[in-house]
């Protein structure tokens, strides 16, 4: 690992020498844009415990409520670099704002490296059905006072139950990251992740989920006479940092995904599937599963509309002892009412069981009613 860091250093290193003994052909030029998007959602939680969801909320939808401002610049020597910057409205019960992902990059024929705040392969390269969803993007697009608040009927995990994401996946982590260029539709990638939990900012701290996360992933894109057609699969591992709660340390993080996409006359079609056997495990529990699932979603386009739905479906045991199945169905229509303003509306079903407690079951309703201005 330290050899690899080595030599990922060096060669991030050599790009910006480069860079600056060619002096750049002109100053980077920027771009800046930006979005706001507020929500009135209705919540009907039933069976909630203390400190569950029901009833309404006026929010902005934090995912979709951002400053953008992007430079890009070319060497003389043909090296593209850049940065990129976004803030985001990030607080509960405050106007607080911070950095969402904040990173630099250098690219050419060689393919792309980047440094910072970004998203790892596994976020860059595989497609899920979430990708085609609309309005508030199915279940990823919504943050933590969300449609996953009404969770807490059983205490499921939002990681994997609601977001449905790979336990390697370390999000807007502060990371090192390559791409390679596309051959013949073919790409692949590799990111690295000192602490999972850190962003923009980082510490020598263990914050909780996973140190030294590797990410690797690729993908094959390519076009049939109008349809088009994506797979791609990504695979992690990690060191759990999680406070143990038994003598016997908790399990590594080691997970999977696989993932595929067809489009085709403005329908669009999307599935994945997700494994994170027993990462992040407390130690000496037995039959513990952290979690895996499958989702499938379609959407249709047309002109200034679109509709999609999804369905997933997740079964998890991180106690050896409650058997959790989480079923989450949702549908959106989102509309272009003019140039950069549209409105939505998103609803979900969420079926959440424990398959050992007859008493620990419940459904909850979300209605999300929303309208986004970008520019």
């Amino acid at each position: 690992m330290k050899k690899t860091l080595l030599a990922t250093s060096a060669l991030i290193g050599a790009s910006v020498v480069a860079a600056g003994a060619a002096n750049a052909a002109e100053a980077p030029v920027m771009t800046f844009s930006g979005n706001l998007s507020y929500e009135y959602i209705f919540v009907d939680n039933e069976n909630r415990p203390v400190g569950g969801t029901d009833g309404h909320v006026l929010t902005a939808n934090e995912q979709q409520s951002e400053l953008v401002w992007d430079a890009r610049g070319t060497a003389d020597n043909g090296l593209e670099y850049g940065a990129n910057i976004q803030w985001r409205a990030m607080g509960v019960d405050a106007a607080a704002g911070a950095f969402d992902e904040a990173w630099i990059d250098f690219r050419g024929g060689w393919g792309r490296l980047f440094v910072g705040s970004e998203d790892g392969v596994d976020g860059l390269l595989v497609p899920d059905s979430n990708g085609i969803q609309v309005g508030a993007w199915g279940t990823d697009g919504n943050g933590a006072n969300r449609a996953e608040t009404s969770m807490n009927i059983t205490g499921a995990s939002t990681g994997i139950a609601y977001y449905m994401d790979p336990a390697h996946y370390a999000g807007d982590s502060a990371k090192l990251g390559y791409v390679t260029p596309s051959f013949g539709g073919f790409s692949a990638g590799v990111s690295f992740a000192p602490e999972a939990a850190d962003d923009t900012r980082s510490d020598f701290a263990e914050d909780g989920g996973g140190a030294n996360n590797v990410e690797l992933a690729a993908r094959f894109s390519t076009d049939f006479s109008g349809v088009g057609v994506t797979v791609g699969g990504s695979y992690g591992f990690a060191e759990s940092n999680n406070a143990a709660t038994a003598a016997i340390a908790n399990e590594d993080i080691e997970s999977w995904r696989v993932g595929a996409s067809v489009s085709v006359a403005g329908f669009s079609f999307a599935a994945d599937y997700v494994d994170n056997d027993e990462s992040g495990c407390a130690g000496g529990v037995n039959n513990c599963d952290a979690g895996s699932g499958w989702a499938v979603g379609a959407a249709y386009s047309f002109g200034p509309g679109g509709i999609s739905a999804s369905y997933q479906s997740v079964d998890e045991n991180l106690t050896g002892a409650n058997e959790i199945e989480t079923d989450i169905f949702h549908a959106g229509i989102n509309y272009q009412v003019a140039e950069g303003l549209s409105a939505r509306i998103n609803g979900y079903h969420i079926d959440s069981t424990d398959q050992n407690a007859a008493t620990a079951d419940g459904d909850s309703t979300v209605v999300i009613v929303g309208t986004r201005v970008q520019f």
